[in-house]
């Protein structure tokens, strides 16, 4: 049985003159400690600029479902 990890991912956006905005995301990966899911995370994230992986906490989550009643992939 998988088990997921939420992690959340802080962002720092340069907006120019004004100090840098900061705002956070959070990614839910299926990993089997803290460290593989951060090291998930940055992989995801490769070629992004400025964040940094501030927690990663083991998540209630037993199941995700990637298709929709009908069928459907998401989009």
């Amino acid at each position: 049985m998988a088990e997921f990890w939420a992690t959340i991912v802080e962002f720092s956006e340069d907006i120019g003159k004004a100090k840098p905005r900061k705002y956070k995301e959070t990614y839910l990966v299926s990993a089997d400690s803290a460290t593989y899911a951060e090291a998930q995370v940055y992989k995801l994230l490769e070629g992004e600029s400025d964040f940094t992986v501030i927690s990663a906490s083991k998540s209630k989550i037993v199941e995700v479902k990637l298709t929709d009643v009908d069928g459907n992939q998401p989009t």
